[in-house]
């Protein structure tokens, strides 16, 4: 009877190690999951501030260097943009 309980006590013991080893799995999940979420957020964030600066310099000619060349790569990224919706509408 002494081996049977040794054994349902180890067992019990794994089994307990299982459960905590997954519950610390689901915890680390659920964090990364709360990180990612939070980046995209984050991220969410910086396009719209990207976006409402853009707005303030886009017709602007007083911006130093740097900033004139996203902008005119924001322009070249349109323009094409914009070419590319009108082959699609001519093709349908």
């Amino acid at each position: 009877m002494a081996l049977f309980d040794d054994l349902t006590k180890k067992a019990a013991k794994l089994t307990e190690e299982a459960i905590d080893n997954t519950q610390k799995f689901a915890g680390n999940a659920k964090i990364k999951l709360k990180i990612k979420n939070l980046e995209s957020d984050r991220d969410d964030i910086y396009r719209e501030l990207g976006q409402y600066y853009y707005e303030m310099i886009k017709d602007e000619n007083s911006i130093n260097e740097d900033i004139a060349e996203l902008r005119q790569k924001i322009h070249d990224f349109d323009a094409e943009i914009k070419e590319l919706q009108l082959q699609v509408q001519n093709d349908d």
